[in-house]
């Protein structure tokens, strides 16, 4: 049903990381799919010297560190708004199913909408929402 699966990863948020790579490892064995973890930062960092490919260690280690036996994971590093780089690299990769968190809305997410909402939209394919509670 699908085939490639793409998870947005957080690896400072490792524990809804993590349940949110479960949820998703499960997804893909089951439909023998791969899976693209993506981290998604912003394009000009805070600190000058830290360039986008700079996370690429901390993503590939969070990723091994997971259960993945039996299922490709590609890992990439994204730049840019978190809702639009999320719905592009689909896009892009031939993406069929999304699977991302979603927090316990803040008020300013009714007011400009969160990235969840967004992504479930704009996506061009399936989205799969996991529940983040106490986010």
């Amino acid at each position: 049903m699908h085939d490639r699966i793409l998870v947005p990863i957080k690896p400072k948020h490792a524990k809804h990381s993590t349940e949110l790579m479960q949820k998703a490892v499960s997804m893909a064995r089951g439909e023998e799919a791969e899976i693209i973890a993506v981290t998604i930062v912003p394009e000009i960092e805070a600190n000058l010297r830290v360039r986008p490919d700079d996370h690429k260690p901390e993503l590939d280690a969070f990723v091994a560190l997971q259960d993945t036996s039996g299922v490709k994971v590609r890992t990439m590093i994204r730049t840019g708004a978190p809702h639009r780089a999320i719905t592009s690299t689909a896009k892009e990769f031939g993406c069929d199913l999304i699977v991302l968190n979603s927090s316990n809305p803040r008020i300013a997410d009714y007011l400009m909408g969160s990235t969840a909402s967004y992504v479930v939209t704009h996506a061009l394919c399936d989205v799969f929402v996991v529940r983040q509670q106490g986010s």
